[in-house]
């Protein structure tokens, strides 16, 4: 398989300027960082089966295409099933379309629910991909072959321009996000579920009191679906909605990783590539400060 490219930020160089002239200025050059070998699902494609295929390559948006040509005709969103299964607008098409009846709604295609798509073609810079996350607030963004044909040939997700390095000279205090947006522990899947997509969220710290208690992802909910588990349910006379009250805390990843205001960013990049998680709690003497993700890291660096 091809060796993608990755940027380094060498220790105690920041400069900003310098750094996107020599990665970001040339047209074309996004093929460099994107993944050719891309996992597409048609717009037929049953939403449980995306919900599986997202879990299983841990990817959070998936392009849906033509099944002849590979036209980019969406995008299959983690964030969208979440709010489909009850957390938001969505959840409106299971009651009126589908009588309430789970089973059948999560078998319904993914046309029903894809958001549109954000795209740029092969010629497109790195800058163009860096605009477009960060504006838009995406991911993960398609590359086309070119717009009339509108193949999809490669992806570029957050984690592909994330800069690594040993050192930035920046400070995690200095990148993350101090409104905290957190769910405690006895809150129930639902509410959590409604709180993400409320604010579009893809992780939420989960508190007792002030300290942090653990982490709660959309996939830790989706997984409930991404295994099959809702027909586990219906067939032993179990109702989705009781499940969906539980307690957050029952989904939540216990054994959280978490970084303190003075940590360098860097070691925010490493822990992702490490890891493979997004983003993490900022903690100070036990209690929640921030959270600092890739996104917040792609920001600070490339951005200022």
């Amino acid at each position: 398989m091809r060796e993608k490219k990755e940027f380094f930020v060498r220790r105690r160089i920041y400069n900003r300027e310098g750094f996107k002239s020599r990665i970001a200025k040339k047209d074309g050059e996004v093929m460099l960082v994107a993944e050719r070998n891309v996992v597409t699902v048609s717009g037929t494609t049953p939403i449980i089966e995306v919900a599986k295929l997202m879990k299983k390559h841990d990817f959070r948006r998936i392009p849906v295409t033509d099944p002849g040509t590979s036209r980019l005709v969406g995008l299959a969103v983690a964030i969208d099933i979440l709010d489909f299964l009850g957390g938001g607008q969505k959840y409106n098409i299971i009651v009126h379309n589908y009588d309430g009846n789970f089973l059948a709604a999560i078998n319904c295609p993914i046309s029903r629910i894809m958001s549109r798509a954000m795209y740029l073609d092969k010629n497109s810079r790195i800058d163009d991909v860096i605009e477009i996350m960060m504006t838009k607030r995406t991911s993960a963004i398609p590359i086309v072959d070119n717009l009339e044909s509108m193949r999809v040939i490669g992806i570029v997700t957050e984690r592909d321009i994330l800069p690594m390095g040993e050192e930035f000279g920046i400070s995690v205090r200095e990148a993350m996000t101090r409104d905290v947006v957190t769910v405690d522990e006895d809150m129930s899947i639902i509410e959590a579920s409604k709180r993400m997509v409320q604010n579009r969220l893809r992780r939420l710290p989960v508190v007792r009191g002030d300290e942090l208690a653990g982490i709660v992802t959309v996939f830790d909910i989706l997984r409930m679906i991404g295994y099959g588990e809702f027909k586990n349910f219906l067939d032993r006379g179990i109702r989705v909605e009781d499940v969906l009250r539980e307690k957050v805390s029952r989904v939540m990843e216990k054994n959280v990783i978490a970084v303190k205001p003075e940590d360098d960013l860097a070691k925010v990049s490493q822990l992702v590539k490490a890891t493979g998680y997004g983003g993490f709690p900022v903690v100070n003497n036990g209690r929640i400060v921030g959270i600092v993700t890739t996104s917040d890291v792609i920001r600070k660096i490339y951005r200022g």
